[in-house]
Formats: C-alpha cells, sequence, structure tokens
C-alpha cells in the first residue's frame, strides 16, 4: 500500500473541494498576517470541519491523537484520542507519520490522497496536514480529511451510455398500492433515441410519454418480492422490462421487430393463366420486311 503527497504551495484544483480550498486558502493567509491558530482556521466556515478533522502533537518522533472528529472515527472503528500514531494498526501508519515530520520541519502544508483499509469499490481518502505554530516552539497539526466517491460518475457515466434503453421513475401510487404512474428521474442516451425524446425530464410523469400513454397500472412495485425481481410489459412498440428497486423502479424497453406478412402467390391453372396472359406468339422461321 502506498500514500500520494503533494506538498508546497499549492495543491491540484481539481482535487480540491470546497472545504479544503477555505482551509488551504485561509491556512496561507493567517501564517502571512501572524495571526495563524485553530480557532481562527477553522472558524466562520460553513464547512462541516471539525468532526472531519483530527488533532496531532509531536511526542519525539511520534505523534499523539488529542483530537479525533466523529466521522474520522467512525471510519476507523474506534477513538482514537489519547493514543500514540505508533499504536495505530492501519499499515499506512508509517507513511502518515513521515508525512507528519516532513511538515512540522518545513511548516508547510501537505496534501495526502490515499485508500483506506475498509474504503468501498470508487473510494479515496484525501487529507490535508496544517502546520500551527502554538509557542514555544510546539507545533499541532490540524488534519482534515473526507473520502471522496467517484461511484456516482462512474455508474451515470454507465447508464447514461449502456446500448439497452432504460429509464427510472419514482412510482406514484395509489391508495391500495398500486404503482399507477411515476416521475422520470433518469433517462439514458439509447432510451431518448428510440423514444425520439429530446426534452427535458424535469416534472415529466411516464404518461406523458406518449409510447406509455396506455399504461395506467405499473404493477405492485413494493409487493414482498427480491429486488432484482422483474415483471414483464409490452406496449406497440416495446418490450419492457420492469426492474424493481428499494425506491424508484426502472424500465428496460426492447423495440419490437417489425412483422411483414408476406402473401403466398396463387397458382392458376393452365386455362385460367392463358385466359390472363393470352396467347403466346410462337414464330418460326425467319421474317424479312
Amino acid at each position: 500500500m502506498a500514500i500520494e503527497v503533494f506538498s508546497g504551495t499549492s495543491i491540484p484544483r481539481e482535487l480540491t473541494t470546497a472545504a479544503m480550498e477555505f482551509l488551504w486558502a485561509k491556512w496561507r493567509t493567517l501564517q502571512a498576517t501572524g495571526g495563524l491558530t485553530l480557532q481562527r482556521l477553522t472558524e466562520e466556515s460553513d464547512c462541516v470541519l471539525r468532526t472531519n478533522s483530527a488533532h496531532m502533537m509531536p511526542v519525539g518522533d511520534d505523534f499523539i491523537y488529542i483530537y479525533v472528529g466523529e466521522t474520522i472515527q467512525h471510519a476507523a472503528g474506534e477513538n482514537r484520542t489519547g493514543t500514540l500514531l505508533s499504536a495505530n494498526k492501519n499499515p499506512l501508519a508509517k507513511e502518515f507519520a513521515a508525512v507528519y515530520r516532513q511538515v512540522v520541519q518545513r511548516m508547510q502544508p501537505a496534501f495526502v490522497r490515499f485508500t483506506g483499509t475498509r474504503s468501498q469499490n470508487g473510494q479515496l481518502w484525501q487529507r490535508l496536514v496544517m502546520p500551527i505554530a502554538i509557542g514555544d516552539g510546539a507545533v499541532c497539526l490540524f488534519i482534515y480529511s473526507e473520502l471522496i466517491s467517484h461511484q456516482m460518475e462512474v455508474y451515470d457515466q454507465l447508464f447514461r451510455t449502456a446500448p439497452d434503453a432504460m429509464i427510472i421513475a419514482c412510482p406514484m401510487v395509489n391508495d391500495v398500492g398500486h404503482t399507477t404512474d411515476g416521475w422520470v428521474t433518469m433517462m439514458n442516451d439509447r432510451a431518448r433515441e428510440v423514444l425520439k425524446f429530446e426534452g427535458s425530464i424535469g416534472n415529466l410523469r411516464l404518461s406523458q410519454v406518449p409510447q406509455f400513454a396506455g399504461i395506467d397500472f405499473w404493477g405492485r412495485i413494493y409487493a414482498p418480492k427480491a429486488s432484482a425481481a422483474m415483471a414483464p410489459l409490452s406496449t406497440a412498440d416495446f418490450d419492457i422490462e420492469l426492474m424493481r428497486f428499494p425506491h424508484v423502479f426502472g424500465l428496460r424497453l426492447r423495440p419490437r421487430e417489425a412483422v411483414v406478412q408476406v402473401t403466398e402467390p396463387v397458382s392458376l391453372a393452365p386455362l385460367e393463366r392463358a385466359r390472363v396472359e393470352g396467347p403466346t406468339p410462337w414464330i418460326t422461321g425467319s421474317y424479312t420486311p
């Protein structure tokens, strides 16, 4: 395992979040004016900083946690306040210690990216480590961490470009639990193509889509069945697979193949064929005008 470290006067803007950009800019301003304190760094912010932060101080070559926010406690599975970093069983602890020592030595922030041992697919931790001098040569590290998830952008791209035409809708249910309509919340590119739909899906109901106008019953979406269960539906244009999710339902549209009727030719009797076609001119020999 390894961590990615950015040190210097700036961090890549494409990696920053609103909270990190706020903290980075404020640290530089307060440091330049001589007014840098822990309180002044974190006050007057709309961002939730305290729950995502930890405060540490050097103890020889080690570091001690003097405060750990609730979000960090939850991610670690324990409250490490009052414990040493060296006692941390995280396999990245030694690498973090090296970064923290460098921050204390240079008195410059560092930006760190890493994946945690408990992170889910598509998730990445970002951490901003900022030194604050507190007098008599002592230094406090203000460490702000955020869990960044790229799952939604990946899932959104996969849904939008999927080869199957799909629509996601939020059920509109009558008083007996029947889903009679639905608010369209997602429609991928292929669905727009087969439905010839180019407008906005804002405030759009399924019943307002011309191809679905004849459907007034979408089933009992919240019936006690497996969440992945599918129910078939059909219209004049599509076969529809109804996909069930905990709070929404999906439609997978399969255009129906056009049926071409071919009429077999009627065989005519020789006499009847002769009447229709007339006499056949038989020419023998040669003809000279």
